[in-house]
């Protein structure tokens, strides 16, 4: 009874209070602002890959009529023959989509920061501007966009001390905790019982909007699970924390001055020294590594005679050694030539990896600062299940990377053989520049 009585207390002291009840509100509405945009997101990046899809399969029909009206090229250029594999891939477009996540409203992590496809040429990489341009916060801030992840992670428990803050504490400012414990009997269930409210009144509302927006994009699935726990367990460590701090302090203004510190240290102090730490240890790359084999590496590639793009070529294609020009008695200058964008690729290859494992040791770092840094736990953990973590990027940059294999690998192997592709047999092509498999990119050059 007197649970309930106490809960019911604290609800109308909530409607009551005007400072609370429009902070909430405020909240609320920002959190909706927050999904919409998210929503909005979400649409656009499937509008636009589906537009892609569309125009890029045009391009592949258009490539089908040659090859069933015998024309094989376009009239302007007859010199040009799609039979000839080099044309054929060269004429055929592929894409890799990073296909956003239907929870993606909820968390758009660097979604707005990065690119979602990438239209694949002989000559691309990971690096590309496309895949890894970057907007600036200010960007972010002028384009009004807010993030659902940072509502709840960053300001929720600002939140969390304007509603709290007076709990016990205008008891004791007023000298009447006494009075409450002659009736109650015990300080902590009166500040439990209150505390309760406002956990049923967050979790709730949290819970809720999570749900909603699973519900609209129909992704009711284990990744809405993991988040839901992961966000009632956020919510539950705010709540035992500041129950703690009501507990310990002996005023209103003790209460709130506690909370706002521990906001300031584990929400802006911390944070701020593990990133600065972590870019101490791992500095920024600024990509020359790759730079310089985009373009120095590259260019030599123009100078190298034939003999030795047929050794390099052949280094990084052991099969090639069984290919029909291998058998020639002298090598061709137009097939070694078509594949020097394959001799391009490994050079970029060697260097990004220098750069992805420098990432990754810097990410590493990150993860060791958890223990004292839980705040970038949970961002992390958040971002991963909408899928706009760092680690989703990579997994997009890995698979673009493949399908870029694939392609200069059918490349290679089929001007090396001396394909003449007909209808069927550009209709394979076509399946495989669209796999994605695993441990397909070719071996390294030595040096």
């Amino acid at each position: 009874m007197f649970k309930r009585n106490i809960i019911f207390y604290e609800f109308n002291h909530f409607i009551r209070s005007k400072a609370k009840l429009y902070s909430f509100v405020f909240f609320f509405l920002a959190c909706i602002y927050s999904i919409i945009s998210g929503f909005n997101l979400y649409n656009k990046q499937i509008q636009t890959i589906d537009e892609v899809k569309v125009v890029e399969q045009e391009t592949i029909d258009k490539v089908t009529n040659w090859f069933k009206s015998e024309t094989y090229g376009p009239e302007d250029r007859s010199w040009l023959d799609v039979r000839n594999p080099y044309w054929a891939i060269r004429y055929t477009p592929t894409h890799a989509y990073k296909t956003p996540s239907p929870l993606l409203p909820l968390g758009v992590g660097q979604s707005e920061q990065y690119g979602f496809y990438h239209k694949l040429s002989i000559w691309s990489s990971t690096m590309d501007s496309d895949v890894i341009e970057e907007i600036s916060n200010f960007e972010r801030l002028v384009n009004g966009n807010v993030d659902f992840s940072f509502l709840i992670l960053y300001l929720l428990p600002l939140l969390l001390i304007i509603l709290l803050y007076n709990i016990f504490g205008l008891e004791k400012d007023l000298e009447i905790n006494n009075l409450i414990l002659n009736q109650i009997g015990s300080y902590n269930k009166w500040i439990i019982n209150r505390l309760i409210f406002y956990i049923f009144l967050v979790s709730s509302f949290v819970n809720i909007l999570l749900l909603l927006v699973a519900v609209i994009n129909q992704s009711i699935d284990t990744d809405l699970l993991k988040l839901v726990v992961l966000v009632n367990i956020y919510i539950f460590i705010l709540f035992v924390t500041f129950y703690y701090i009501i507990k310990l302090s002996n005023s209103s203004f003790s209460i709130a001055f506690k909370m706002i510190t521990m906001w300031l240290i584990f929400y802006v102090i911390v944070p701020g020294a593990a990133h600065q730490y972590s870019n101490l240890r791992y500095p920024t790359n600024y990509m020359t590594d790759f730079l310089d084999a985009n373009r120095e590496e590259t260019y030599a590639i123009f100078k190298k005679s034939k003999e030795e793009l047929f050794d390099d070529l052949i280094n990084i294609y052991p099969d090639l050694k069984r290919s029909a020009h291998a058998k020639d008695s002298v090598i061709s200058r137009e097939i070694v030539r078509n594949g020097m964008s394959a001799i391009a690729n490994h050079l970029n290859i060697n260097a990004i990896e220098k750069i992805e494992i420098h990432n990754q040791k810097k990410n590493s770092l990150i993860e060791i600062c958890y223990w004292f840094n839980p705040l970038s736990f949970f961002q992390n953990k958040w971002n991963s299940y909408t899928s706009t973590d760092y680690m989703s990027y990579k997994q997009y940059r890995d698979d673009i990377q493949q399908l870029i294999d694939n392609r200069l690998e059918l490349l290679v192997l089929g001007t090396w053989n001396k394909e003449v592709l007909e209808a069927e047999s550009y209709n394979k092509y076509l399946e495989k520049l669209k796999q994605i498999k695993k441990d397909l990119s070719p071996r390294h050059l030595t040096h």
